[in-house]
């Protein structure tokens, strides 16, 4: 079983590959775009991965990606109350009408 593993879409994306439980090959995305913390999509991270392992996307069985939704929610938080739209229907609608 082949899984290649994803951290994407925040600083330090990176992929990594396993096969039958042992790793393979890991790579961090900076290496190659040279950029520290390079966020977004680790397209050259995946292809050292497959290349390292000589398989193709295709050869792969499963895709994991990361998820953390509990991540910053403190700072989160702090950022939706000042920032959080008007629920009160009446007074939005009411502000609406006096433009």
């Amino acid at each position: 079983m082949i899984i290649l593993g994803l951290n994407a879409f925040h600083a330090d994306s990176s992929a990594a590959l396993l096969r039958d439980g042992n790793l393979v090959a890991a790579a961090e995305e900076e290496r190659f775009r040279r950029v520290k913390h390079w966020a977004g999509f680790p397209s050259e991270a995946i292809a050292f991965c497959l290349r390292e392992a000589g398989v193709r996307l295709s050869d792969v069985d499963h895709i994991a990606v990361n998820q953390d939704n509990s991540a910053n929610v403190l700072r989160k938080i702090r950022y939706f109350f000042p920032h959080h739209p008007n629920l009160d229907r009446r007074r939005s609608q009411r502000a609406w009408s006096l433009r």
